[in-house]
């Protein structure tokens, strides 16, 4: 009566009950007769409220359910197993606790804050009562339970009990990537740690139709910048059949798109008939237009040299002085390491903004894009999952579609060098044609910068390591690699990676750098070795001087021909090398930070410097394709499409410096691309597949 009624709570008989409670109920709890009934009766108490917080948790109003058959890439993305956790403690407080002492989380952690939530160390003893079991847990070994679940979820440090069908979800996809026979999903999903091989169907075929919306409204703007590439796969069944037994490699194609921005407009575009007028194909003009007779020394005016008024030095040199000042500083004596932070970035020309561009990866196309048929067909197919489609085609089967009519507007397409020579000749080819559609008239061919990487650093390869009369000198590069991998030199010798290539420039020219510094120590200094230059203590405005003077003493400039054209009597062939050698190293350097920096002017100047490297070794279609690219970007294309050619030909995913990354370089899970051409393997035939993208392996 005392308790239940609101009239007596103020009653110092009702005060001093609950005052002593805990003394009330260890009185109850250790008195034989009452113990059994009184503990049945509050694990009820506690059960109830258990179940409560957790019917709490599973309402639908809680926001934790997941719907396979409307799976979002945002929700994928988003989804932190970390903050679902917080919000599980803040929601079933008495809950958590209950599981962090089952998990022993952090030791006794869980049990002392029973002590800290207001009760004695008399409740305590009702644990001591059933014994102490520690001794025996501590004999039993652990099971490292969560890190397998956390090895599924890609999760750290989050309770293994907490997995909701979100992270089940994770877990399933990573699963069905790496190919996992359906027996073992389905012994995860028993064991609740993933769904079923049906729910990841579900949402693999939700986000299609998520992928597929995109993809069309992107398209429909005519904002859109299109890129694609081969891959092969390798389709293994594990039942083969004699007609098919050797008939596994597929050669399908990915592409993906992204938005123009950088301030382009829809006008920017609208150029198509401007540049047909222009074009040398254009066989129906009644004057045939002809391109003004260019040579590669014209594209040497559009950035004429300009000298820093302060150090006499031009871009290129401020760059080279910058890039010995930094290996000095970085893998110089530790004395040097301290004006490291204080060495500021080269200054850019011409910097792209900074902005984050998001990519929205296409169907993988069962296409094999080596043959001019094979990249019509792509482009169309790619075109097509944007929502475009022929504007005459439309009209005669009176198509109701929002697609908009692209006959005035040019689209911008991304590839290598091989996939810009088919297009080439595919509009070379069909340039009889009526309609610009079939003409393929849209299509404004945007070369890959990375495929261009990959034949600078095959240059500088051919020039240094290839000739056998190249390797015979002790300051050649070949001796550098015998000092770097004393046993790899036959490998280096043979056609080399692009991986192994642009790790030897970045080793072998930081030592070619050290070596300048202390060459230069001892000429102009009377300092016999680097050691001794440290001990003078110099600062970091002395080091600038003498950067500079290396890099007008120790790199190839105006002054080799001089050398050149003395007599062989007074030649020195070796350093003559050594200027050409640290010349295309620092050349290629400067052209991986403009790229990577996001300097477009720069990257340009450096591309006209490597044109004749590139001839004069033989690699002519690099040269000749660059070259055009060029002239018409500058030459040929109107302003606006100009600007959005330029700031488009690199993008960045992240939005963060030095993140930028050319458009054949853009990493796309191929796994991805691959389920959404096959979203439904047989159950009982699982494929191994082996993914290989032959463009950036060789």
């Amino acid at each position: 009566m005392l308790l239940t009624h609101q009239e007596y709570e103020d009653h110092r008989f009702v005060v001093d009950l609950l005052k002593h409670s805990n003394q009330v109920f260890n009185v109850f709890l250790q008195h034989p007769a009452s113990r059994a009934q009184f503990t049945q009766k509050s694990f009820s108490v506690v059960e109830n409220m258990y179940l409560q917080e957790l019917c709490c948790l599973a309402s639908e109003d809680n926001g934790s359910h997941f719907w396979a058959s409307s799976t979002s890439t945002e929700q994928l993305e988003n989804f932190s197993l970390t903050a679902m956790a917080q919000k599980m403690e803040a929601n079933a407080l008495k809950w958590w606790w209950l599981l962090g002492t089952l998990l022993n989380d952090k030791g006794t952690a869980a049990l002392t804050g029973w002590k800290d939530r207001g009760g004695d160390k008399s409740v305590d003893n009702v644990w001591e009562i059933e014994g102490d079991d520690d001794e025996y847990w501590d004999g039993v070994g652990e099971i490292d339970l969560e890190g397998i679940i956390n090895g599924l979820t890609g999760e750290l440090g989050t309770c293994p009990a907490m997995t909701d069908k979100h992270t089940k979800c994770h877990a399933a996809i990573k699963l069905m990537s790496a190919h996992t026979l359906y027996k073992v999903i389905d012994t995860f999903t028993h064991l609740g740690i993933s769904v079923s091989a049906d729910t990841i169907n579900m949402a693999v075929q939700s986000l299609l139709k998520e992928s597929h919306n995109s993809l069309q409204h992107l398209g429909w703007s005519l904002l859109a910048s299109y890129a694609y590439d081969n891959f092969d796969v390798d389709l293994k069944t594990h039942t083969l059949t004699v007609e098919k037994s050797n008939n596994s490699l597929k050669h399908l194609t990915s592409g993906f798109l992204f938005p123009l921005v950088h301030g382009v407009m829809l006008n920017d575009l609208k150029c198509l008939e401007e540049l047909w007028r222009e074009s040398v194909l254009n066989l129906q003009a009644g004057e045939p237009y002809s391109l003004p007779k260019l040579m590669w020394w014209d594209l040497l005016k559009l950035y004429p040299e300009w000298m820093d008024p302060n150090s006499k030095l031009s871009h290129h040199d401020q760059f080279n002085a910058w890039a010995f000042l930094v290996n000095l500083c970085t893998n110089g004596l530790e004395y040097f390491h301290q004006f490291k932070s204080m060495i500021q970035d080269p200054h850019p020309i011409e910097q792209i903004p900074t902005v984050k561009t998001p990519i929205y990866a296409a169907h993988a196309m069962d296409i094999n894009n080596s043959t001019v048929s094979g990249n019509i067909q792509v482009v169309t197919e790619l075109l097509a999952q944007g929502g475009l489609a022929d504007p005459m085609a439309m009209l005669e089967e009176n198509m109701d579609f929002n697609s908009p009519n692209i006959s005035e507007y040019v689209i911008l397409v991304h590839g290598d060098l091989g996939t810009g020579e088919w297009l080439q000749a595919a509009q070379l080819h069909h340039s009889i044609e009526c309609t610009s559609w079939n003409r393929l008239q849209h299509i404004i061919f945007i070369p890959g910068l990375f495929h261009l990487k990959m034949g600078c650093a095959d240059a500088i390869w051919q020039c240094f390591i290839s000739p056998m009369a190249a390797r015979e000198d002790k300051t050649s590069l070949m001796h550098d690699v015998a000092q770097l991998c004393p046993k790899e030199t036959g490998i280096y010798t043979t056609k080399l990676g692009f991986h192994q290539i642009h790790e030897l420039v970045g080793h072998a020219g930081t030592c070619q750098h050290l070596d300048c510094w202390r060459v230069h120590t001892a000429k102009n200094s009377q300092f016999s070795s680097l050691e001794d230059f440290a001990l003078s203590k110099p600062m970091l405005d002395d080091l600038w001087a003498m950067a500079n003077e290396i890099c007008r003493t120790y790199i190839a400039n105006h002054q080799l021909d001089c050398m050149c054209g003395k007599h062989e009597s007074e030649h020195d062939l070796q350093f003559e090398n050594v200027l050409l050698l640290n010349k295309y190293f620092l050349l290629y350097e400067e052209l991986l930070y403009a790229m990577n920096s996001g300097d477009i002017r720069c990257i340009e100047t450096c591309i006209i410097s490597w044109i004749p490297i590139l001839k004069a070794i033989g690699k002519h279609k690099y040269a000749s394709h660059m070259t055009n690219f060029l002239f018409n970007v500058h030459f040929v294309y109107p302003p606006g499409l100009r600007h959005a050619v330029r700031y488009h030909i690199l993008i960045n995913p992240t939005s963060r410096p030095m993140k930028w990354r050319a458009i054949d370089c853009v990493p796309e899970p191929p796994g991805i691309s691959a389920t959404k051409l096959w979203p439904h393997a047989p159950h009982n035939q699982p494929c191994s597949a082996k993914y290989s993208q032959n463009s950036k392996n060789n």
